[in-house]
């Protein structure tokens, strides 16, 4: 009985594992602006911090993690705007 059930099961986890994985490309591109927010806050311990800076990317917010960061800061001039 244990070597049927193996038999089933053993099959289920080689496919799981060798699943591919989904790879994100990082954007190479230059935003248009990089907003810094200064604003004060009230943070509560329990509760995630919200990014303090992003980007203005073709009219629209993008988080700096969607951004190869080190190609950003070599390839372009980006204008930081600090926000209070």
């Amino acid at each position: 009985m244990k070597k049927k059930l193996i038999i089933l099961i053993a099959p289920l986890l080689i496919a799981g594992c060798s699943a591919p994985k989904q790879h994100i490309a990082l954007l190479r591109d230059c935003p248009e602006e990089k907003i810094v927010n200064r604003m004060p806050t009230i943070r509560d311990s329990d509760t995630e911090d919200k990014p303090t800076s992003y980007f203005i990317y073709k009219g629209e917010r993008r988080e700096l993690s969607e951004f190869d960061l080190e190609w950003v800061a070599k390839n372009c001039s980006v204008e930081e705007t600090i926000v209070h």
